[in-house]
């Protein structure tokens, strides 16, 4: 494995620990009603504490059996940043994207580890282009559901227009539904394309 490559891993398993204590004390404390603006610092410190002494001990094991990982973890893994993604990107996916980019250079370079032959390899990396596009479907079903609960309209979509192009539209309920379908399945589609397209330059730059 190479130094480049090592180091790429260990960005990215590193604050996993850190990110899952986190939410794990906030959790705890939020429901034992002890969560408070006074205490927050020191959660966040126990956290990164906690995650450091647990990298001093498993990072380098994790890094080096990347690609020797059952499905199940990389699912698991890749939810769970693509949960912390979208909410660091504030309700916007952009983060999400990212982690597509990484998952399609990650099977590939995870088959090139295993040895398969390029029809597996190709067969893996539409598997996870899918499963990328799929964690996107339920994030935008996330976006629509916080727009619900902040009462998002039309009108807030002509002052966003407005704002960005300079265009004065009315939007009314069949087109505030429409740019929410198909802005989501641009958005489901672009996941899926970023995907595939980062695994196959990675593709080509393995042989």
């Amino acid at each position: 494995m190479k130094k480049l490559e090592t180091f790429i891993l260990g960005l990215f398993f590193a604050p996993a620990p850190i990110l899952f204590c986190l939410a794990l004390i906030v959790s705890l404390c939020f429901f034992a009603g002890l969560l408070t603006d006074a205490n927050g610092p020191y959660l966040a410190f126990t956290a990164l504490v906690i995650g450091i002494v647990i990298n001093i001990f498993f990072l380098k094991k994790w890094i080096k059996g990347a690609y020797q990982m059952s499905n199940k973890s990389v699912v698991a893994l890749y939810a769970f940043y693509s949960m912390i993604a979208f909410g660091s990107g504030m309700g916007i996916p952009v983060l999400n994207y990212v982690l597509g980019v990484l998952a399609g250079v990650y099977i590939v370079r995870k088959m090139c580890y295993l040895k398969a032959d390029e029809t597996e390899c190709k067969r893996n990396i539409k598997k996870t282009a899918i499963f990328t596009a799929v964690i996107m479907t339920i994030i935008c079903c996330l976006m629509v559901l916080v727009g619900l609960v902040g009462k998002v309209n039309g009108r807030d979509f002509e002052m966003l227009f407005k704002s960005l192009l300079g265009l004065e539209l009315t939007i009314n309920t069949a087109g505030f539904v429409g740019i929410i379908f198909f802005g989501g399945c641009a958005m489901i589609l672009l996941q899926y394309w970023l995907t595939k397209l980062s695994a196959k330059i990675t593709f080509k730059l393995s042989r």
